[in-house]
């Protein structure tokens, strides 16, 4: 299970966010970023417990959580593609975000796949991100809504997302994703005994650094 200092990091952030109601532009961008503080924060937990157990494996010089396939892959992955897209569909608000966001994204009102170093549009990433989210397939439909959250996510860190009123339009829907998103992996994280506990029979490794190693070999081992 997570750690009681993690679940007051997140309790604490969960309350700032609620604090964020206002649709102004300043609120949405705060939201936006308070919500994803605790998000990053528990999806490299659960990358973390990942490497520590074995089902992957991060570089072994200069190792670091690759956060966007924690964002997205590992949090699909874990969660499940039923159990996010029945969230979302039993949730009225994040039915109509979802309903927004692909409005926006046929009217070409906002472009939210961008080249990251020159900022430059990449349409026809956009597009396929209106066919996934348009999809009969659920598994694509969630796969395009955690590119999306994470995409703006990173036009917003690099600057490529400008502090404009129009972005509320956007925003707005996103940080009701992302709010449902991040409680289900809270919830989830919260209640699984397999997180942050070593496997059965690796007593060997020790903790260097923050990481999980193994012990190297000796003669008379």
């Amino acid at each position: 299970m997570i750690s009681q200092e993690l679940r007051e990091f997140c309790e604490r952030w969960f309350e700032k966010a609620q604090g964020y109601q206002g649709r102004s532009i300043q609120e949405c961008f705060d939201r936006f970023f308070t919500l994803f503080i605790v998000y990053n924060r528990l999806y490299a937990e659960l990358a973390l417990s990942w490497a520590r157990t074995g089902r992957i494996i991060l570089r072994s010089r200069n190792p670091s959580v690759p956060d966007a396939q924690a964002a997205k892959r590992y949090v699909h992955s874990y969660l499940g593609t039923n159990h996010i897209w029945s969230s979302f569909q039993d949730d009225d608000q994040c039915k109509w975000a979802v309903g927004i966001i692909c409005k926006l994204l046929e009217n070409q009102v906002f472009v939210i796949k961008l080249d990251r170093l020159s900022g430059e549009p990449r349409p026809e990433e956009d597009k396929k991100l209106l066919e996934n989210l348009r999809s009969e397939n659920r598994y694509r439909k969630v796969v395009a809504l955690l590119d999306t959250i994470y995409s703006i996510r990173c036009n917003m860190f690099h600057g490529h997302k400008g502090f404009d009123s129009v972005q509320t339009e956007l925003l707005v829907p996103v940080n009701l994703l992302l709010d449902k998103l991040t409680a289900l992996l809270y919830e989830r994280l919260s209640s699984d005994d397999k997180v942050g506990i070593l496997p059965l029979g690796e007593s060997e490794r020790v903790t260097k650094g923050g990481w999980y190693v193994k012990k190297p070999f000796t003669k008379g081992q």
